[in-house]
């Protein structure tokens, strides 16, 4: 009987030990495929963003590499990434914020091209996981739907959200859940950038005394 319970224990301690090192060994090979993969999905994100940029700038020349002097800024416990669009003469005449917010099904990344009087020139977005035939008609490529955020501003805007809400936008039949998710990125990308601009005018009016 006690070397039954001895052979018992000894079984017990294999089955635990084997699924304490599989468990390991799916968590070194998860955070590997994580290390391998993140740095290819930024730099795909990275190229959707410059083929989009003249997308969300429309008809704006512009003379400077814009993603390459941009800042973040936190606004409601969320990071936005501004770059100013400049002329040739380095004077900033637009703004690109690049921003995500959360979907029904993952994050949904952004590109908004922002003028100076804060009305928006366009809207793309760069990257989703939403639902195919639903939620993915806030690509240009299946809906016109981002085209409706052309002109809009904080201050010729009353209700930011979707109709369904009281607000100024359509949602889509059958998936309210993802417009209603970009309009609230939109609306917080926009006071981001108004915070920021804020903060910066004391600095701006400062250097020109």
């Amino acid at each position: 009987m006690m070397a039954q319970l001895e052979v018992w224990k000894d079984k017990v301690g294999y089955q635990s030990g084997l699924l304490a090192a599989t468990c390991a060994l799916a968590a070194v090979l998860l955070v590997g495929t994580q290390i391998v993969t993140q740095p290819v999905i930024d730099q795909r994100i990275s190229e959707d963003q410059d083929a989009l940029l003249k997308q969300v700038l429309g008809s704006v020349q512009y003379a400077n590499n814009v993603f390459a002097d941009g800042h973040s800024v936190e606004y409601q416990n969320q990071t936005y990434q501004l770059f100013p669009v400049k002329d040739a003469a380095g004077k900033v005449i637009d703004w690109v914020v690049q921003g995500s917010e959360d979907g029904y099904s993952g994050p949904i990344h952004y590109l908004m091209g922002v003028n100076l009087n804060g009305e928006i020139i366009g809207v793309r977005i760069v990257s989703h996981t939403e639902t195919p035939g639903l939620g993915d008609k806030i690509e240009l490529a299946k809906s016109p739907w981002v085209l409706s955020f052309e002109k809009h501003s904080l201050a010729n805007t009353p209700k930011w959200g979707v109709k369904k809400d009281g607000g100024t936008f359509d949602q889509f039949s059958g998936a309210t859940i993802t417009p209603r998710a970009v309009v609230k990125g939109i609306h917080l990308a926009l006071l981001a950038l108004q915070q920021d601009q804020v903060a910066a005018k004391p600095e701006q009016e400062a250097n020109h005394e």
